[in-house]
């Protein structure tokens, strides 16, 4: 299929191209009584309710959001640890769960028998899958949600999958040339050892496979890779963002303006430590409300940062955007009495397009902490002294403190790895 025509459409046309103000009224009444429904049924979330006093009926709207308490992981993994296995946080018994997820930290998930949430294959779709396309599904099965829900999603536009899994490097390339896979779905990391351990095998990217277009998640999408892995395969690489509780809270669409909100979830972007909504612009936790029926997260706060947009998009989509994510409330490190966050140091390497990858590592010497900007250049042959000190003068400008930079060759970096390292020792 041409690239143009997977930039086209809408999987949902009527939603998606909603007015601002029709879209609020239309989240608003589906709230109030998905709160009411969510009262009557989980017992999690009703024992929350009353201990802050707030009654399903004083939930009638978007504005009244606020009322209700912040519910986090750890929230989830106490309550399980009282009550195996969902905690009082599921609508139906456990036995009629269609089947248990097992998450990491050993939470458990109910999935439901006929998955009806579509807000995965609405971002598939923004993606450029489309009818008819045959997707090679990367994402892990076992025991986790993500892979199967990707999978539902898919059959949802009438999409053939190959259920790979993670791993096999060379039968997943096999798997690609002869059934002229031209779908990827994976992690951006993972798409890459694909392309490592293809052109290994001698396998020519463009000529021999098929690939148009890739849908990753589950890790950080730098620019410089995207670019890496759309120029090996000639093909469109987008991404989306969610979490396994609450499922997809973002998207990419063709043209990269930031992560488009589904059009059946509510994300708020509110200060972390009052759960209140931050005005337009600023930097806040990611806080999701979902409308699953047997599984309902109501305002859960993901530990993500990010940036809520409204600018109109060119594709069409009338929804707000997050800018992108911009790291974690629990990854900041204070460095000479400053706070460094991740999303920081991401524009300070976002400004230098010879840089392939980066890690901050902090240090002590002479009792004072020493903060090193470790630089992976795409190309050996750059001017290493003169992107050191530009490195450093911007570093200055954005962090508003000094920091060493050390540039190292391509490869030096591992892939797997923190942006910011803490290694000092304290006696």
């Amino acid at each position: 299929m041409d690239f143009e025509e997977r930039k086209k459409g809408f999987f949902d046309k009527r939603l998606e191209t909603l007015p601002p103000q029709e879209r609020d009224n239309y989240l608003s009444k589906k709230l109030a009584k998905f709160v009411k429904y969510t009262y009557q049924n989980s017992r999690a979330f009703r024992e929350r309710l009353n201990e802050v006093g707030v009654s399903p009926d004083d939930i009638r709207g978007l504005e009244d959001l606020e009322k209700i308490p912040l519910a986090r992981k750890e929230d989830l993994a106490t309550r399980q640890k009282g009550e195996i296995p969902f905690g009082g946080f599921e609508t139906e018994p456990p036995n009629k769960a269609r089947r248990i997820y097992v998450n990491p930290g050993l939470i458990f998930q109910p999935g439901e028998g006929e998955y009806e949430i579509r807000n995965w294959a609405e971002a598939l779709f923004a993606c450029g899958m489309r009818q008819g396309d045959i997707v090679q599904n990367t994402f892990n099965y076992h025991l986790w949600p993500f892979a199967l829900t990707l999978d539902e999603s898919l059959g949802k536009l009438e999409i053939t999958v190959i259920p790979t899994g993670v791993g096999n490097t060379m039968m997943q390339i096999n798997i690609m040339q002869t059934l002229k896979v031209n779908g990827f779905m994976g992690t951006p990391s993972f798409l890459m050892t694909l392309a490592e351990r293809a052109e290994a095998m001698g396998v020519d990217l463009k000529k021999d496979l098929n690939l148009e277009v890739g849908f990753v998640s589950a890790e950080m999408l730098p620019e410089g890779l995207r670019q890496r892995l759309e120029e090996k395969f000639g093909m469109i690489v987008r991404q989306g963002y969610g979490t396994v509780f609450t499922g997809c809270l973002g998207y990419e669409c063709y043209y990269k303006n930031g992560l488009h909100l589904p059009q059946n979830i509510i994300v708020e972007i509110v200060d972390p430590h009052t759960g209140k909504r931050v005005s337009p612009g600023t930097t806040g936790e990611v806080v999701a409300t979902n409308f699953n029926p047997s599984f309902p997260m109501i305002r859960y706060a993901t530990g993500d940062l990010s940036i809520l947009v409204e600018e109109r998009c060119p594709c069409g989509r009338t929804s707000s955007r997050l800018k992108k994510i911009l790291g974690r409330i629990d990854q900041a490190t204070k460095v000479k009495g400053t706070f460094i966050h991740p999303w920081q140091t991401d524009e300070v390497a976002a400004q230098f397009p010879e840089i392939f990858k980066y890690q901050v590592i902090i240090t002590r010497k002479d009792h004072t902490d020493v903060m090193t900007f470790v630089a992976e250049v795409k190309d050996e042959a750059v001017d290493k002294v003169l992107l050191r000190g530009r490195l450093e003068k911007v570093i200055k400008e954005t962090l508003t403190i000094k920091g060493e930079v050390e540039v190292v060759p391509p490869g030096t970096i591992p892939d797997w790895h923190q942006k910011i390292v803490d290694r000092r020792r304290w006696e």
